[in-house]
């Protein structure tokens, strides 16, 4: 069997804000681990096993494109720190050269702190839970280039499920808000087009992917903003085991709408520069790392973010 290829990842963040309160924000991944997107070829009945844990620790607060201090909010709930540590299962069954299929399921391990009324009783809440989120299923068609097997193109779709609990409470009952939740409660329609080249060196390659997300079949009066992303890859090899990944991530979130959602402030458009590295211990085995930068954020209302994003992970082929 070759030896598995190099994984280029993504986190997106995305922000859901209140009228009278800051949003406490939350991290999700969009994790691009379906690599027949990427032009990289794989035997019909190969099956591929990653595993992947994020770090992202939102503690900023950020107005518009700009980071602010706790005293410049004047909301009547002051938002402290959403600390994200997930976990994401992805399983990849290439079931012929053109035809793939994708399963992912997230683990979500949050914890979430802020301070209600903090010019008068000033009350400290709290939450902290580990919960299964919401499971994607997609298909990929592909369509690889006779003469050059880095170079492909194909369509992706497929939906993300509600699988994910979105009534989370705390130890005093209370429930946490929507964007905290681990699910959506709704099931979206997932499209993308892709497109792998190669690049000016022997092995290096390069590729762009674009995909839609909008929720077609929603749950209690909350209806998440479609979705629209743009990734932008790229591979080059340093050494017979070490390869060095870039990733250019983008993601536009529309606001939020329904009865529980707060359409005025809900919402984001962020950009990010994610450089890794991956290193192959065998044939069928490979351990990677990125780190995620952002470098153009724009939230309505006020929000929590990250100034980075960790992220390590295993791949495993049979």
């Amino acid at each position: 069997m070759k030896k598995t290829v190099s994984l280029l990842a993504s986190l997106a963040f995305a922000a859901y804000a209140a009228p009278s309160a800051a949003s406490c924000g939350s991290a999700f991944c969009v994790l691009n681990t379906m690599w027949s997107t990427q032009g990289v070829p794989s035997d019909p009945g190969t099956v591929r096993l990653d595993l992947r844990y994020e770090y992202v620790d939102q503690k900023e607060l950020r107005s518009g494109r700009h980071r602010i201090a706790a005293e410049d909010d004047t909301s009547d709930t002051l938002e402290q720190r959403t600390l994200n540590r997930n976990w994401l299962t992805t399983i990849d069954y290439a079931y012929s050269k053109n035809w793939s299929f994708t399963a992912q399921l997230p683990v979500v391990n949050r914890s979430h702190s802020h301070i209600a009324d903090p010019t008068g009783a000033a009350t400290e809440e709290n939450w902290n839970f580990t919960k299964v989120g919401d499971a994607r299923v997609l298909g990929t068609y592909r369509v690889p280039s006779e003469k050059n097997p880095l170079v492909s193109y194909g369509l992706t779709f497929g939906v993300k499920l509600p699988t994910g609990d979105y009534r989370v409470q705390n130890s005093d009952g209370a429930v946490a808000e929507r964007a905290l939740q681990p699910g959506t409660g709704s099931t979206d329609l997932i499209l993308g087009a892709f497109y792998s080249g190669a690049a000016l060196t022997s092995e290096a390659s390069w590729w762009v992917q674009a995909l839609v997300q909008e929720a077609v079949a929603t749950k209690d009066e909350f209806r998440p903003g479609n979705q629209y992303q743009l990734n932008l890859g790229y591979r080059q090899p340093f050494a017979h085991d070490l390869r060095g990944l870039l990733q250019l991530n983008t993601l536009v979130k529309n606001r939020d709408s329904g009865a529980e959602a707060e359409p005025d402030l809900s919402g984001s458009t962020t950009v990010f520069v994610s450089p890794g590295l991956s290193w192959s211990a065998t044939h069928d085995f490979e351990l990677y790392g990125f780190v995620q930068l952002p470098i153009y954020r724009y939230v309505n209302g006020v929000q929590l973010s990250a100034s980075r994003a960790y992220v390590i992970g295993a791949s495993m082929r049979f």
